[in-house]
């Protein structure tokens, strides 16, 4: 069987709240893609789309590695996909390498950036597409045309979107959605709705380590 018991879903959602990124690694060394159904490849790719990014964000010595493995899935699976998701992916993974290596981290920034573009344009109700352009204009600064406030209305579409799907349960990338609106509520003067929606965040999923240990904390007043 290509799916392990211990790498439901179910188990690898906590394990992203407990920000224990390890746990994805091993269901990921676990698996032979070659041996995998066209579903569980689908899924498999969208946790090593996750874990690329913490192999990168980390460090890790053989995150370079992790990233030739996703890009040679994402050919893989280019004609299957979606425009939109393939665009995407596709997008996070110049933007790795970007992160990855000085020399080409203009050129491939800027591939990174048009391919998010490209991809929410192909689909505008597309999650992934719009979570990712959402996180380009959070995070990149206003001179390269970063934009909190449209960012803002991008997380909030997606997480509509997720949640219309019903597309929520066990779903790492809406409790991603979710923290990401969080946050960029703060950054855009909306403090208050900031902290009401990480409550309700702790509510549905109390071993949200990020949130309750880390970020939670920042918003409230200081004693």
């Amino acid at each position: 069987m290509g799916l392990h018991a211990q790498f439901s879903d179910k188990d690898l959602f906590i394990a992203y709240l407990h920000s224990d990124m390890p746990a994805w690694d091993r269901y990921l060394h676990s698996e032979r893609w070659d041996t995998l159904s066209l579903k569980e490849q689908l899924r498999y790719i969208n946790y090593e789309y996750g874990d690329v990014a913490t192999a990168i964000d980390a460090k890790q010595p053989d995150a370079k590695e992790h990233l030739e493995a996703f890009k040679a899935h994402i050919d893989a699976l280019e004609r299957i996909l979606p425009e939109a998701t393939y665009k995407t992916y596709l997008s996070s993974y110049c933007a790795y390498r970007a992160k990855l290596s000085t020399l080409e981290f203009v050129k491939q920034g800027l591939k990174a950036k048009n391919l998010a573009m490209e991809a929410a344009q192909s689909d505008p109700t597309n999650p992934l597409a719009l979570t990712l352009v959402g996180c380009i204009d959070f995070y990149a600064p206003a001179i390269v045309g970063g934009n909190k406030e449209r960012a803002l209305q991008t997380f909030k579409q997606t997480k509509r979107l997720l949640e219309l799907s019903g597309d929520t349960i066990n779903n790492w990338n809406y409790a991603s959605v979710e923290m990401q609106l969080a946050m960029c509520l703060a950054k855009t003067g909306h403090k208050e709705e900031a902290i009401a929606l990480c409550e309700q965040l702790l509510q549905k999923y109390p071993g949200f380590v990020f949130i309750r240990d880390e970020y939670y904390p920042t918003l409230l007043p200081r004693r």
